[in-house]
């Protein structure tokens, strides 16, 4: 017996896990930091925000030629749409640069700023694709088409997006080892071999998928100009953004960045950039946008937004044990050095139904719908217009660019820059479907109420295969854990996720009640498997021991042979021990002979068992092993427990994997969740049970499990952004299916319909073909023996059965009542014709001979129809009883027919069991939900 100091132990081993997996970081940031590096870092910070406000437009410029040039455009040359018009005057210039990390000129090489020129074309060009109208206003390196853009985009991009790129290389190729970071970032710790960096896209296509976070609360600065709103990009917002991208041809998962930035709600311009010890890329973000105006607005905004920032960390005791704009995620620390990225995204215009003949009216209603979507107040607003944008990326350093799939450059079907959801939009969805998920729930629960009050008895539950039952409380068991870890981070879905928490929690209390239940009356069933494992492992040890001893004598050397015989000695044998009488069983209520016997057995010593072939004989040492006690159901908890939680961990360990391992990964968990009526077929075939559930539980079980998959395999915009997978769902459905069709193929056919004899032990069949093939007629139910002649036996004319079908038969005729007599179907030729000649009923006479014919033609065929009465509800019972030693032109070939498709329907109407009893079929599946006895000797039934 298992002791309980082994379920302490692996409860306090599931507490340990959950308390390393659950328990918040507590460390001091600044312990962590050595103040050296921190002065340093403050240092640093503070001279890139000195140069970002003292510089202005055109001071870096990296790719200029070494040769006589206009002078760049400064502050003072006028407001935006007249840069360019001061005093005009050329002087020497060549490639400029800025005294911060990342932008400066390091020993005649840098980073890949070739490209900058190219990178700020990229960004005009998109910008101006998503206004046709402002690619007629100058040349491509002018600023005057920024008025022209101003309208129709979303002025607050907080949302979800989503789409692919592709790549395009550099002008110019950058190796990681052609960079000596040590003189670039000379204040970190670089190793003295970096290898490749992280975040270098090499594929050729992938995903992205960018979570944007816009507060506009933040940062913001609207330009003035003599007291009015410049028509350029006067108004700059802080924006920030995540992330991730898949490159499909590489073996890692996917790389996430953070992303800090500049937003132009006017134009519908987002420039974003990451930092890190190496790239100080927000001091420098105002240099690498599209124009003047873009410049000067957003150098004012950061000029703000960063010095309160650095204010506030001098304040601070922790100082800057960090980067504040750092693009590091907390789990990416794999590589010490990663490329940086510079995106510009462009928003794309609403599509909205209505058209607005001015501006200020297709203004006022988006900056309406915006306050709308923050605060509702029930205003009828229509369809919302998805989020969308183009997107440009450059990574200057490992050289390469990065651009969204999309028109003009590519057909809208293999793509649309990157779409998605403003957050309320995304938010009021997961409401939604949350909701929808938890009326799942609550409907799988109401499906397995109604099937408990069908399986509430022993025979009932037996039929229950207990790893179906088990499969559906693991996958509510995960989901409860899911949901309860979201619901600690929760805030505004907060109550939809508790919804869901509280019917998975039901769902999985009621499930895990029926299971215990199911495992404590499948008990028997293990015990006697275990019993016949153990016989028949001590029967193959008795067996190589025997060869053993068999062979080693026949290797011994044979004595000489003697010429006087010698009488055999006989040692008299010890003495048989003493007989005990068997004690008696008593039967419980639901037939269980086994787990009786086996209780009276235990209480008696089990001294009135026979002695198996491993029992101890007289003169042998007694055993020490004892019966092992059987299993408690919160072993089995236990283990479901531990399951999960490696499930968890590894489910965990799987995001990192590549996009293809992730999907096969995912697609294996579902079909083996989905192959819950896999263990439920296997056990009607084990036990020779048609259905264990009912048609309504079995297919609305299906049917609601299958409703997350569709949604998360077949909608785009899903909550998790899951790419959606038509054929993986279509073979999931189609595993279901096929499932359900053969638990049906065994309802009508048989449990065991198609499987091989050897794969399954012999089991009694409720549906015989019922053959008069002797004269004795024992193979017949008793009430149906009869001799070749048709007349009844002797052993079956004194039948009780026979005798009343008799009495009825001669009272009805006595009577005159020849429909009554057609009823009884057991009445001859000559009855029915002295019935209708008393009565002068010449219809009756007529029905009574043409049952007579056809009795007739049936038994030419070989098939006679008999009656007997069922014993449960007292009603007449007419079954097929073939005659094997039949002449005419049936024979063999009707016996074939009886085992096919239309005999299989025709023996479904009767149950013979094993004591020779025969019954209508729901009579006796009725009468054992309850009893696993004849209703008529008491006998011990098989299961059904």
């Amino acid at each position: 017996m298992p002791s309980q100091n082994s379920d302490v132990r692996a409860l306090l081993i599931v507490l340990i896990l959950l308390w390393i997996f659950f328990s918040p970081d507590g460390s001091d940031p600044a312990s962590l930091t050595p103040p050296k590096i921190a002065h340093a870092r403050e240092a640093r910070f503070q001279g890139a925000l000195d140069v970002l406000n003292t510089t202005r437009w055109g001071d870096f410029a990296p790719d200029a030629p070494s040769s006589t040039s206009p002078r760049p455009p400064t502050e003072t040359d006028g407001p935006a749409g007249e840069i360019g018009k001061g005093n005009g005057d050329n002087h020497e210039q060549g490639p400029r640069f800025l005294n911060i990390t990342g932008f400066s000129q390091l020993d005649g090489k840098g980073y890949a700023w070739e490209d900058l020129g190219r990178f700020r074309n990229r960004c005009r060009e998109w910008s101006r694709n998503a206004f046709p109208s402002a690619a007629t206003v100058g040349p491509l390196d002018d600023d005057s088409w920024e008025p022209s853009m101003v309208g129709g985009t979303w002025k607050n991009a907080t949302g979800t997006l989503h789409g692919t790129w592709v790549r395009r290389p550099g002008t110019v190729v950058r190796q990681a080892a052609e960079y000596n970071l040590s003189a670039i970032a000379p204040g970190a710790t670089w190793p003295s071999s970096l290898g490749e960096w992280g975040r270098n896209i090499t594929g050729d296509h992938g995903k992205i998928e960018l979570r944007i976070d816009e507060d506009e609360r933040d940062g913001v600065y609207e330009e003035k100009v003599e007291g009015k709103i410049s028509k350029g990009a006067s108004l700059a917002r802080e924006i920030q953004a995540v992330a991730t991208i898949q490159d499909d041809a590489s073996e890692a998962s996917s790389w996430s960045l953070l992303l800090h930035g500049v937003h132009w709600p006017r134009q519908g311009a987002i420039l974003l950039t990451t930092s890190s010890e190496k790239f100080d890329g927000i001091f420098g973000l105002p240099h690498l946008a599209p124009g003047p105006s873009f410049f000067h607005t957003g150098q004012h905004l950061l000029n703000e937004t960063l010095g309160k920032i650095i204010q506030a960390r001098k304040k601070s005791k922790y100082g800057f044990p960090g980067n504040p704009w750092g693009s590091r995620m907390e789990d990416d620390d794999s590589f010490p050095a990663q490329c940086e990225y510079v995106m510009y995204l462009q928003l794309q215009p609403l599509e909205l139904s209505r058209r607005y003949d001015s501006p200020q009216l297709l203004e006022a209603y988006i900056e309406e719908l915006e306050r709308e979507l923050r605060h509702p107040t029930g205003a009828p607003i229509g369809k919302i217009p998805d989020l969308r944008a183009s997107m440009v990326a450059w990574s200057p350093d490992c050289s390469f660019f990065l651009e969204s799939k999309g028109p003009p450059e590519f057909p809208s079907v293999d793509g649309e820059h990157l779409v998605g959801m403003k957050e309320a939009m995304f938010t009021y969805t997961a409401k939604e479907w949350l909701i929808a998920f938890a009326a799942v729930m609550l409907g799988q629960i109401w499906l397995f109420k109604e099937q408990m009050k069908q399986s509430n008895t022993p025979s009932t539950t037996g039929r229950v295969s207990f790893w179906t039952i088990g499969t559906m409380l693991f996958a509510d068991g995960m989901i409860f854990v899911t949901a309860c870890a979201w619901s600690l981070n929760a805030t505004i879905t907060l109550l939809p996720c508790l919804l869901v928490t509280f019917a998975a929690f039901i769902s999985m209390f009621i499930e895990g009640a029926f299971l215990s239940e199911v495992w404590k009356i499948q008990e028997p069933e293990r015990r006697i498997r275990e019993r016949e494992r153990e016989q028949a492992a001590a029967a193959a040890a008795s067996a190589n021991r025997n060869a053993s001893s068999s062979s080693s004598s026949t290797a011994s050397t044979a004595p000489p042979p003697t010429t006087q015989s010698q009488p055999p000695t006989t040692q008299p044998g010890p003495p048989p021990p003493p007989s005990q009488p068997r004690q008696p069983i008593i039967v419980p209520s639901d037939g269980d002979i086994d787990e009786a016997e086996q209780l009276n057995n235990l209480l008696s010593g089990a001294s009135a068992l026979p002695l198996p072939a491993t029992a101890r004989q007289p003169g042998q040492p007694a055993p020490t092993n004892e019966p092992r006690p059987p299993t408690p159901f919160s072993t089995i908890t236990g283990r479901f427990v531990l399951a999960g939680l490696f499930l968890l961990f590894l489910s965990a360990v799987a995001t990192s994997w590549p996009s293809h391992i992730r999907s096969l990964y995912v697609n294996t968990l579902s079909f083996l969740y989905l192959s819950l009526w896999t263990p439920q077929i296997i056990r009607n075939a084990q036990r020779n049970s048609r259905q264990a559930f009912s048609w309504r539980f079995m297919i609305g079980q299906s049917f609601l499990r299958l409703l997350p998959f569709a949604y998360f395999f077949l909608r785009e915009d899903n909550v998790l952004l899951a790419d959606p997978d038509l054929f993986a769902f279509l073979v999931l459905v189609a595993w279901v299916w096929i499932q359900l069709w053969v638990i049906c193929a065994q309802s009508i056919l048989g449990p065991r319909f198609g499987v091989p004899k050897g794969w399954v032990r012999e089991a009694w069949d409720y549906h015989p073909v019922l053959r008069d093939d002797d004269l004795e007629g024992v193979s017949l139910p008793i009430g149906l023996a009869r001799t070749g002649t048709g007349l009844s036996s002797p052993s079956s004319a004194s039948s009780p059965t026979e005798e009343r079908r008799r009495e009825r038969a001669w009272s009805v005729v006595s009577l005159g009542g020849p429909a009554a007599t057609a009823e009884t179907g057991e009445s001859s030729a000559a009855a029915a014709a002295a019935a209708a000649a008393a009565t002068g009923s010449a219809a009756g006479g007529t029905r009574n001979r043409e049952r007579e014919k056809e009795k007739e033609r049936e038994k030419q065929k070989g098939v006679t129809m008999q009656s007997v009465d069922c014993a449960i509800c007292r009603e007449l019972l007419e079954v097929p009883v073939f005659n094997n030693n039949n002449k005419g032109s049936g024979g063999s070939s009707d016996l074939a027919a009886a085992s096919g498709i239309t005999g299989v329907f025709a023996r479904k109407a009767y149950m013979v069991t094993p004591c020779r009893h025969i019954f209508h079929t729901n009579c006796l599946e009725g009468w054992m939900k309850y009893r696993l006895q004849c209703p008529i000797c008491r006998e011990e039934l098989p299961p059904l």
